[in-house]
């Protein structure tokens, strides 16, 4: 059970030490959970979608049935699909889901983005009624946007405490929609007062505050065959308008983009980014911490060109730093561990299993299926099984913070969770919590961090609201919740956070 904590605790020092532990094997339990769905997949998403503790796995298929899968706390899921509600199945053309509780209830609600032959139908918003059942308000909400949509992502744009939602289209003459959520169950579109409304051929919208000012910004994959489009990164203004500083921020990637993940790969406190190309070569660029980016894709030994779709970060080897795992749609998947100082080593031949070499794959994403701590991995296969795969780490190298905001918004989308020496101002690591990610696909609504389980730790959660939770004496091997204050109140660590 989680272990809620607010405000301040005693403190003793420690630190942080890198190269806790070597990567353990991964292996494939994917027909014994559960979850080896073969249809025709695009997307996964992880959600708590019962609040029992456990993620479950929403998975979205471009022809055939989606499937709901139910973790049940021992290792299986159960396909809930067809009790879950009207319309979760969406047999039709279904491309990226995200998660999300746009009401603030404490349910997190589900968002189908869907294209191909029934792209007339629209897109489709289902509410959680807090029973395993969805019931579909795409109508009231008027977020049914009829358009190829590949990606939908949420965020709360002008924390006002809702999240608003943007849709990636594609196609020629398509445009981008960002919905503002009103508070009262519906949205209004604000594009074009936003400027956000790229026209381009657009796969992905990610979200992450790419200068610190406790703003989202927006990057947007683009990319059309042969050629490619330039990618859009929209900073955000905190006025409900964003800014265009692709080229100043020297991350237009013209390549083919199909997907991109935020991380702080270096653990210097921003947000640095990798995007995936299906033509050109994939690309990692180094945030100043002043939206500004520089290209640093050598420093991934082992990469290859092209075909790169699906990439998802994650501490797997518990040494401080997050990992890169990439998801191929011709060639094999990569595996890249983190030197802590950005620098990624290709060492998927140790980890065989993990290469899908004879297919092809879209969205990815890590999430710690059974509660060990460590990270586990969904792949999702074109046109053949997907792919859960278990870390087998077993340590106490780790920590994991749930995140329930008050005046933020509930999943705490945004929020910055930091982890600190104690007493000290130097930061060991940093996470912010998002919703879509990579390539049509959605990481679990927790932040997971790997700590030298000798030693302990204070962490800050910093909302998108400004304020501040801390904590300090925080043992590893355990999940926190942090609530987020509904007053600020001042305490010894607010020097740690400026």
């Amino acid at each position: 059970m989680a272990k809620k904590m607010m405000g301040l605790m005693l403190v003793c020092g420690l630190t942080l030490v890198a190269g806790i532990a070597g990567a353990k094997e991964f292996v494939d339990v994917s027909v014994a959970a559960g979850v080896a769905d073969d249809g025709l997949g695009k997307g996964v998403a992880f959600a708590d979608i019962n609040n029992d503790g456990f993620v479950d796995i929403y998975v979205s298929n471009k022809g055939g049935a989606n499937k709901l899968y139910l973790n049940k706390g021992n290792g299986t899921f159960e396909d809930i699909t067809a009790k879950a509600g009207k319309g979760i199945d969406d047999p039709g053309f279904t491309l990226g889901s995200v998660f999300g509780d746009y009401d603030n209830d404490g349910h997190i609600d589900l968002y189908l983005a869907r294209g191909g032959q029934y792209e007339l139908d629209g897109n489709r918003l289902f509410h959680n009624n807090g029973d395993n059942t969805f019931t579909d308000v795409t109508a009231t909400a008027g977020v049914g946007l009829k358009a190829f949509t590949y990606g939908a992502s949420f965020a709360d744009f002008d924390n006002d405490g809702n999240l608003d939602l943007y849709c990636a289209t594609y196609g020629p003459g398509s445009k981008n929609v960002l919905y503002r959520n009103n508070g009262n169950g519906t949205f209004s579109d604000v594009t074009d007062m936003a400027g956000v409304g790229d026209r381009s051929w657009s796969w992905m919208g990610v979200w992450a505050d790419v200068n610190n000012d406790n703003f989202v910004d927006l990057y947007v994959v683009n990319g059309r065959y042969p050629v490619g489009e330039p990618n859009k990164l929209y900073i955000n203004n905190g006025n409900g308008t964003f800014t265009d500083t692709t080229k100043k921020a020297g991350v237009e990637d013209p390549n083919w983009g199909l997907g991109a993940a935020f991380a702080d790969v270096d653990n210097d406190g921003d947000q640095d980014l990798f995007v995936s190309n299906y033509v050109g070569p994939n690309n990692l660029y180094l945030n100043d911490g002043k939206g500004g980016f520089a290209k640093a894709t050598s420093q991934i030994k082992g990469s290859h060109d092209g075909w790169g779709k699906g990439p998802t970060f994650g501490d797997i080897d518990h040494d401080g730093d997050v990992d890169l795992y990439e998801g191929d749609c011709k060639l094999a998947n990569q595996l890249y561990l983190n030197d802590g100082k950005g620098n990624f080593t290709n060492v998927v031949d140790s980890q065989p299993v993990l290469k899908c070499e004879t297919v092809r794959t879209k969205g990815t994403a890590f999430g710690d299926i059974d509660n060990d701590g460590d990270l586990d991995l969904y792949v999702i296969n074109w046109g053949a099984p997907n792919k859960l795969y278990k870390n087998i780490q077993d340590d106490k190298n780790w920590l994991k913070v749930k995140l329930a905001g008050t005046v933020s918004n509930r999943d705490g989308y945004g929020t910055k969770v930091k982890v600190f020496e104690t007493g000290k101002s130097k930061q060991l690591a940093m996470r912010e919590l998002r919703s879509a990610s990579g390539f049509c696909a959605q990481e679990p609504q927790i932040v997971h961090f790997g700590l030298s389980a000798a030693q302990q730790y204070d962490v800050v959660a910093v909302f998108p609201s400004g304020i501040e939770a801390k904590m300090t004496g925080v043992k590893t091997g355990q999940t926190l919740e942090i609530i987020e204050p509904t007053l600020q109140k001042p305490n010894m660590l607010t020097q740690l956070v400026k």
